[in-house]
């Protein structure tokens, strides 16, 4: 075993959701004054032993009873909370409270689960009749299939809502010659390995009749060589009249027995087996736009997720979009964009949200700090982590939402408010596209902990893919390699004696912890000033007089942000808290906040150690302490604040 994932986690789930009186642990948390603690100078050795000594030991504080005073007790709402004061810290993102005339607004709300459909659940009637698939659980490769079935999905709903999930989204489902269906055929027709039309309707059916929203993978910018109409280009040649729809070189066309980059049409980065659409082509654009129509008529789905769209004309997913909310106004579209591309997204542009896979690289850079991080590229080579501290996460995720923040601010009207809020883009860390972040974590189930709980925590969708949530890191091990197809292998119904049961628990209490907490949703984002005593060479606290900056510092590895509203009327702060270090305590830290002196907060979450006096002081001041690689979530009490 892996010796990270040997420790007891720090960051063991807190949340129990029926009321109860106060334990004593749950006292000790919510309402003593904090006490000092010891800065660790030891090796990571000791660090580890720290960790592992907190008992394993469950308090929701944010359910215990309040004693103090002037702390407020289960009372009236409005008589517990006051209008904020104004803001302290740095604004990265505005509020985004609920907007009922938005028909786009439940986005925002998501909590998504990606799932790959071979390699998530087989038929429980069994495959196929006179199908030969590779047994279920093998080591994957890349042309084979396992037998991963829409039925598979639909029989394991219940284990999906209870992760906490409203929201699926799948790769494509389209007719392939492909496991992953990225090499479609027919692009109005569910693969009959995977179930077919009729067992996709009942999914979906199924998905909405627990309350929950299904987004489907598009894939337009090509098809594969098995594609209807390419087909009749290979066999009609210069005849066919579909040689339009397509680009070729010259005549007569080869797409088998030829080498990459030897291709005589154009395709997909020069491989033979994806040969490219001609979007200046008439019946290609109207195909296409057909195709996003038909499925959100013909099975009620409830957005599109669009793969590598970058090569196809942007006026062409403006009319694709509008086409779409034609059928369904609040049918989201989702661009794959990798970088930070706030021209592409919002009204006047062309998608509704994008996949921000910048929030994984700031995240996993962050958690991962103090080790060497595995590397491994997604698709285009743009999805680099690279270790920061608290300081670096700030400038770098701070630059995105402030890109994303600042076109939305300076944009006018239209649905949604001109171009989109960062809430809209679509938090991730890993994908079928990418090494498992577990794998580039080298299996350190305490800090993926802390990176799903800052996905928690963060504006916009969270998204999450199949098999994160039971400690999949690849086929090929921790030591073997992390990419395609090592990171698409079978979920493990098979071996649930090898599931990591804990972090299970884990994933399902953050995600009810966003679902529950309205400030994780709808509130704005502004970093807060988190400071303690100075600290001498040799880590002792250093004389008021060394210091021009009153004896305060910051600690490096400790991140605070507030998810903020500008009234108590639109919701309740919430002020998060993350420290990655692995060597030492943060000591006594003094945490500025946007609530009101004399409110008392409670740990709405908080990792085992993790202690504090959260009554705010007259310059709206908590203080807290924190063991290594720990995390809080505080706010004011009131049944996680539902809204």
């Amino acid at each position: 075993m892996n010796a990270t994932s040997a420790l007891t986690s720090a960051l063991d789930l807190t949340a129990l959701r029926s009321r109860r009186p106060a334990t004593a642990s749950g006292n000790r948390v919510a309402n003593s004054t904090a006490r000092r603690i010891r800065r660790n100078r030891s090796s990571s050795a000791n660090a580890s032993k720290n960790l592992g000594r907190f008992p394993a030991v469950r308090v929701f504080a944010a359910d215990a009873q309040q004693t103090p005073p002037n702390q407020g007790t289960w009372g009236d709402w409005n008589e517990l909370v006051k209008p904020g004061q104004s803001a302290t810290g740095r604004v990265v993102v505005t509020p985004s409270p609920t907007d009922p005339g938005n028909p786009l607004d439940w986005w925002k709300d998501a909590i998504v689960y990606q799932i790959f459909p071979d390699r998530f659940a087989p038929d429980p009637a069994g495959p196929p009749p006179g199908t030969s698939l590779d047994p279920w659980g093998s080591n994957p490769t890349i042309r084979s299939f396992q037998g991963g079935s829409i039925k598979g999905i639909t029989a394991n709903l219940d284990y999906i809502q209870s992760l906490g999930i409203n929201t699926i989204y799948t790769t494509p489902v389209f007719l392939s010659s492909a496991n992953h269906r990225y090499h479609p055929s027919d692009f109005m027709k569910v693969d009959p390995m995977l179930g077919g039309e009729d067992a996709f309707r009942e999914l979906v059916d199924e998905v909405h009749k627990r309350g929950m929203r299904f987004v489907l993978d598009g894939v337009f910018n090509h098809t594969g060589r098995g594609h209807w109409a390419f087909t009749s280009l290979l066999d009609g040649q210069e005849q066919s009249p579909y040689k339009g729809w397509f680009l070729p070189k010259s005549f007569p066309v080869r797409a088998y027995d030829v080498e990459r980059y030897h291709v005589n049409y154009e395709c997909w980065w020069d491989l033979p087996d994806l040969p490219k659409l001609n979007f200046n082509n008439e019946g290609v654009v109207e195909h296409i736009l057909d195709v996003g129509e038909w499925w959100v008529k013909e099975f009620n789905i409830d957005g599109w997720r669009l793969d590598y769209p970058i090569e196809i004309p942007n006026e062409f997913w403006k009319e694709y979009r509008r086409r779409v909310r034609a059928v369904n106004p609040g049918a989201v579209t989702v661009g794959e964009l990798f970088g930070v591309r706030p021209d592409c997204v919002g009204e006047g542009n062309h998608f509704d949200s994008l996949m921000n896979y910048a929030f994984g690289t700031c995240s996993l850079g962050f958690v991962g700090c103090g080790f060497e991080l595995r590397q491994d590229d997604a698709i285009g080579g743009e999805y680099q982590v690279i270790a920061v501290d608290a300081q670096g996460f700030k400038d770098n995720f701070g630059e995105v939402c402030a890109a994303y923040q600042k076109a939305h601010t300076e944009s006018k009207g239209g649905l949604g408010g001109g171009s989109a809020h960062p809430s809209m883009l679509m938090n991730l860390f890993d994908s079928h596209d990418t090494a498992r972040a577990l794998w580039m974590l080298q299996g350190d189930t305490t800090a993926l902990k802390m990176l799903l709980l800052m996905m928690a925590c963060a504006p916009g969708p969270s998204m999450l893919y199949q098999g994160t949530e039971v400690g999949q890191t690849s086929a090929n091990g921790l030591k073997g390699a992390g990419r395609d197809p090592a990171n698409r292998e079978a979920f493990p119904w098979h071996k649930k004696e090898d599931w990591d049961v804990d972090l299970l628990e884990h994933v399902k209490g953050v995600n009810h912890l966003r679902r529950d907490l309205y400030a994780l949703r709808r509130g704005g984002l502004r970093w807060c000033e988190a400071t303690r005593p100075s600290r001498a060479p040799d880590g002792s606290e250093a004389p008021v007089e060394l210091n021009p900056e009153e004896g305060r510092e910051e600690c490096e590895n400790l991140l605070v942000w507030e998810r903020f509203f500008d009234s108590r009327d639109d919701g309740v702060d919430a002020v998060c808290l993350f420290h990655s270090s692995r060597v030492e305590g943060t000591g006594v830290i003094t945490v500025r906040t946007g609530f009101n002196p004399g409110e008392t907060l409670v740990a709405a979450y908080t990792s085992l150690g993790v202690e504090g006096n959260y009554t705010v002081d007259a310059e709206g001041c908590v203080k807290i302490s924190m063991p290594p690689r720990t995390a809080a979530v505080l706010t004011l009490p009131r049944d996680m604040h539902e809204k």
